[in-house]
């Protein structure tokens, strides 16, 4: 199912690392209070991939599109 992990593949040596997310699929997201920062505060599971490419440091960062809203609501 889907789920809220965020990856980053280095060009340079061929290397994927996890940064952040969930291991457990569907979850929720916990967004805290707007313009607060918190390490509690996490995205909620997410499907069909986008991705981002930083040429300057040779990195690609892949994290899920659609999914989950901090009620378990699918959406954008």
């Amino acid at each position: 199912g889907p789920l809220n992990d965020l990856w980053r593949f280095r060009i340079n040596d061929s290397t994927w690392t996890w940064i952040s997310g969930n291991n457990i699929a569907n979850q929720s997201g916990v967004y805290g209070n707007k313009g607060s920062h918190s390490n509690d505060n996490v995205p909620g599971a997410r499907v069909h991939a986008v991705g981002l490419y930083d040429s300057l440091r040779q990195e690609f960062w892949l994290f899920g599109g659609l999914g989950y809203d901090s009620t378990s609501g699918y959406g954008a």
